[in-house]
This record gives C-alpha cells, structure tokens and sequence, in this order.
C-alpha cells in the first residue's frame, strides 16, 4: 500500500514539473529595424512579466500550460501611438521550452491597411493618425477634416535650391478616427483639424525614426465654443518655480508665472490649442493641450535647465560668424537691413522696427506688447500676415522680443516673403514674412 501511494505521488510531481514551461523569446521593432530593447512583457491575467535585454530578448519561468495572450508595450511604440500589443501564445505540455518572436507593425504594413497609393521609396513616406471628439460631449465626429503642412527643400542645381510647402489632407471615418499617409518624416509639420465652421488650434508635430505619429483633436462646436481658462503650475526640475517664466497658447494669451510658480490664462479657445512654455536658463516646451469649453483646465510643466559647457574665455577680435553672414546679406542688398547704429538712434523697439518698409504693428498677448505685419503673399498683398521671427537664428515668438530694446540689437533683417529669406530661416509652413533679429549677446 506504502510503495503504491509514493509511485502515485511520484507521478503527480512529475506531472506539475511537465506542465510548467520556459517562455523565451526576442521582440523586434519593425519600424526601426532593430532589435527592441527596454520592452515590458506580459502575460494578460498572470503575474508573469519580463523586460527585454539590449539584443530584445526576454523569458517567462515556469509557465502552466495553456493559451495566453502576450502584451508588450515600450515608450518609443506610446510615443508613436501603438501603445500595448497583444499576440496569442500556446504553452504545450510536452515541450521543454516555448519560443516565441515578437515584432511591431512595419510601416509597409500599416502603408497597406490605411492608404490607398503604394508605399515606395517617397521622401515623405510617415502616418499620422488620431481620433477627433467634441470638446464638449466627447462624441467621436464623422466627416471632420485635419489638414497637414510642412516645407520640403529640393536641391535644383549645384548651387541652388527651391521650397515647396507640402500639404496632406484627411478626414475621419464613422468611428471619429483619421490616417494621414505621405506626412514628412523629417521636417516639422503644422497640423490643424476642421468641423463644420470650427477648428483646433495650429499644433506642431514631429514624426522622428519611426515614421508614425498619434495626435488626437478636441474641437469645441457653436454654439459651445465657450472661452476657458488654463491654470496650472510651472517649476524647474529642480522642483522650484519658473518665476519669471512665460506661458503661452498659439493664437491665444499669453502671462508670466507668478513667485510660487503659479499661472492662470483667461479666454482660451477652447478645443486643441498648442501652449508653449518659456524662461531664461531653460529649455523651451510646447504641447497640444485639450481645453475644455466654459471651464477650467489644469496644466502643469517642469522644465529642465539648458545644458551649458563652460569653456575658458578668450577675447579675441572676431564677430561672430551668424554677424558676418548678416553683414554679408546686407551688403549684397538682400532682404532689407539695419545695423547697430541705425537701431542705435531709435528710442524704442517698435520705432526701430518701424522704419523698415511695408511693416505694420498689431497688438500682442500685454498692453505693451506687439507682433510684427507684413503684406500677406496669398491674397496679391491685400491684406497682412504676422512675419516668423528668429532671434539670434532660433525661432521664437513676440513676448521674447519685448525683453529687449535697441540698445540690446546688432541688426535687423527683414523679408517680405518667406521664399525670399536664407534658406535655414524657410522651415515654417506659414508662407508669411521673415523677421531675423540680431542681438549683441549672438555668438
């Protein structure tokens, strides 16, 4: 009787070690073509998880037989909307180990679900993809539009380029959803999505290696396009308020952060707006933010400081070279210029910028502040369009500006017509004007 119980017991030890398996496998990305690295893994409703090494290997331990589902999700895939995978797994009992191969979507796969033209070797060759909601209601909106802009630059001669601005458009199918096939992998691209006599605000976009982006719109319907208000908290990383700091939406307001990092912003279009945040000593954010209509919305930003390698200083008597090439420009009439003692004799920024010809002045985000107008080239010069401004070869925005005066400047350039400025400076979609201010702190 002894011997029979400890072979029974034998056999259902043997029994539970066959039927617990080792899991291994590598995961791919597709996209990149390469080997994905830092990838969780898990099994849906198990406590089994793993993280993929450097080569995008991984294991599970001791496994019981049966079917699963395998996720995997990693920051690289949220960041170009695929967020969580899933493939089936079957773990048989009688097999030593199970290896399974895991990979993402390539974008000739995606190419082919959601575009109606061949993916071939096209320069502008991403997706962008998202969903549109009523601001208000959240409802998905079939038939609403997003349109999409960006410059290519094209090499026609040795010596010679040429820009074209470049749109996609698409619209949203019965579930709210949109793809947009043909999107430039590497310029920066304007997006800004339509319903009806309404629309989001202009949000920036930027593809990256993948090729495939996610961005999801809010656009607020009349007669709900109520005004509302952003508030929030800007701080450093160092967890200290960005006192001093600036806080802007697109097309919108504008306010400094208080002494306890504070901000508040009062009649914000409501819908996807594009707000940007700024400070000296830091580096620049911009997000899309969905604001609700008639109520408040809560933002808040950390920002890092600017990473600065402090060299021996030597003074030596040569100007910089972004100054030489303005001098150059200027000399060869290009554009229309003034230097450091023209701008000298002016009392004021706007009186200095107001004598360069066909400018004009609108009001800015304060009751001091301004932008900068110029004849609109798609409407025959009827009309006024706000020129792009550069400083110091950056592309900022007009609340910068006003933190300096003449006796701060070492030029001014001014291009009535976007195709007419240096070709680094025609990256912006707009088509409007260039304004390129010099300062004396430019190296």
């Amino acid at each position: 009787m002894r011997a029979a119980l400890l072979a029974g017991a034998l056999a259902t030890l043997a029994g539970a070690a066959a039927s617990q398996q080792v899991v291994r496998g590598t995961v791919y990305d597709s996209l990149l073509r390469a080997p994905l690295a830092g990838a969780d893994l898990w099994l849906r409703g198990t406590n089994w998880r793993a993280r993929s090494d450097s080569s995008g290997r991984f294991s599970f331990d001791s496994v019981v037989t049966g079917n699963y589902i395998v996720l995997l999700s990693h920051p690289g895939l949220d960041s170009a909307g695929l967020y969580t995978l899933a493939l089936p797994l079957t773990v048989r009992a009688h097999d030593t180990s199970a290896v399974v191969r895991l990979a993402t979507p390539s974008l000739g796969t995606l190419w082919a679900r959601r575009c109606d033209e061949e993916l071939t070797t096209r320069v502008d060759s991403g997706l962008v993809f998202g969903d549109m909601q009523d601001a208000a209601t959240g409802a998905r909106l079939q038939g609403a539009g997003v349109l999409l802009r960006w410059l290519r630059i094209s090499q026609t001669a040795a010596t010679s380029v040429t820009t074209q601005e470049r749109t996609v458009t698409a619209r949203t199918d019965s579930t709210g959803t949109y793809w947009a096939c043909g999107v430039s992998r590497d310029m920066l691209v304007s997006l800004r999505g339509y319903a009806a006599s309404d629309s989001t605000g202009l949000v920036d976009l930027q593809l990256g290696g993948r090729g495939v982006a996610r961005q999801d719109l809010t656009i607020a319907l009349a007669p709900a396009r109520r005004p509302a208000v952003l508030r929030g908290n800007a701080q450093t990383r160092e967890q200290t308020p960005l006192f001093g700091g600036r806080v802007s939406v697109r097309e919108g307001p504008s306010t400094n952060v208080e002494a306890d990092g504070g901000y508040t912003l009062r009649g914000v279009a409501p819908g996807t707006q594009w707000v940007s945040v700024q400070a000296i000593g830091r580096g620049p954010f911009g997000q899309a933010i969905d604001v609700r209509p008639g109520d408040t919305t809560w933002f808040d930003v950390a920002l890092g400081a600017l990473a600065v390698t402090l060299k021996p200083v030597r003074v030596v008597a040569k100007p910089s070279r972004l100054l030489q090439e303005f001098e150059e420009r200027r000399r060869a009439g290009l554009g229309y210029a003034r230097t450091e003692e023209e701008l000298a004799s002016a009392g004021t920024l706007r009186g200095a910028l107001g004598a360069l010809p066909s400018v004009r002045f609108a009001r800015g985000s304060g009751l001091k502040d301004f932008v900068v107008m110029l004849p609109n080239p798609g409407v025959g010069g009827r009309g006024y369009c706000m020129a792009t401004l550069y400083i110091d070869g950056f592309l900022s925005d007009y609340d910068q500006l006003q933190n300096y005066a003449p006796a701060d400047l070492a030029g001014v350039e001014m291009y009535p017509r976007a195709t007419l400025a240096p070709i680094q400076y025609q990256s912006v979609s707009t088509g409007c004007g260039v304004l390129l201010i010099w300062t004396k702190y430019v190296k």
